[in-house]
């Protein structure tokens, strides 16, 4: 096991004690919320990381996904002061220092996970878009290579085994769960710039809405995420819903003849 697996794993074991849902002193509602934190984040997290082939995958996602960006000049949408110091100044050590502040916090308290969550994504946003040379740590896996002939066909990339847009969504199952419909609107509509083809997005997109009372909206985002995946479990329970919703009412039947319905047929 490589240093850094060990240091993750470490990490790993001190957030499960702190989001441990019999923590003394918590509320049974902080306990759900604990969990649900760590169910949503820490686990699918470590899971990532814990794995060197899904790890270097991943990298090799956001890899991908900064060339992108950077080959459309795209610039990043910035909320927290830090991040934004970070863009106007970028440098690989400075990145580290600032993360290394933030996040200490992030789980100090339920209450600030996800102000702390969102600042270290932020930094790690400005990471990408500002380094030429992407250089994660150094026991992250890199892609393996191949010893073939110059002219060969070259072999098709490995699909990600996680969405880039893991986050987002795992940031927006939990905005849910608060009924908290504005924040996780917008972290869907980041994972759909990350996975624009991620059907999960859409149905989750498609549930905010509802619950916004725009039924058209959510009908249209169902109708998408079922294109995708005719499967797709939260588009099958709710589109029904808002097809409902928004079907026209039916018109009265016409009332025929003079006064009181008498006279003409």
């Amino acid at each position: 096991m490589t240093s850094e697996a060990t240091q993750i794993r470490k990490k790993f074991l001190k957030l499960a004690k702190i989001l441990h849902p019999d923590v003394f002193g918590r509320t049974l509602e902080e306990k759900e919320t604990a969990t649900k934190y760590f169910s949503k984040m820490v686990s699918p997290a470590y899971q990532l990381l814990n794995s060197d082939r899904e790890r270097g995958e991943y990298l090799a996602t956001l890899r991908m996904f900064a060339q992108g960006k950077k080959q459309k000049a795209e610039t990043p949408t910035l909320s927290s002061e830090i991040a934004q110091k970070l863009y106007r100044i970028p440098h690989e050590i400075t990145y580290k220092q600032y993360v290394d502040e933030v996040a200490p916090k992030q789980y100090e308290s339920l209450d600030s996970i996800l102000e702390h969550t969102a600042t270290l994504s932020e930094l790690n946003l400005v990471y990408l878009f500002t380094q030429t040379s992407l250089s994660f740590s150094s026991g992250s896996a890199a892609a393996p290579t191949t010893n073939q002939p110059a002219n060969a066909e070259p072999t098709p990339a490995a699909q990600p085994a996680q969405s880039p847009a893991l986050r987002n969504l795992n940031m927006a199952e939990l905005f849910i769960s608060k009924k908290q419909w504005t924040e996780a609107l917008k972290e869907l509509m980041g994972a759909e710039k990350l996975d624009p083809n991620n059907a999960k997005v859409y149905a989750l997109k498609g549930l905010v809405q509802m619950n916004q009372n725009a039924a058209a909206i959510a009908k249209s985002s169902f109708q998408k995420a079922l294109k995708l995946d005719p499967k797709e479990p939260i588009a099958l329970k709710y589109i029904n819903q808002v097809t409902v919703a928004t079907k026209p009412p039916e018109k009265p039947p016409e009332k025929k003849g003079g006064l009181f319905g008498w006279g003409k047929k």
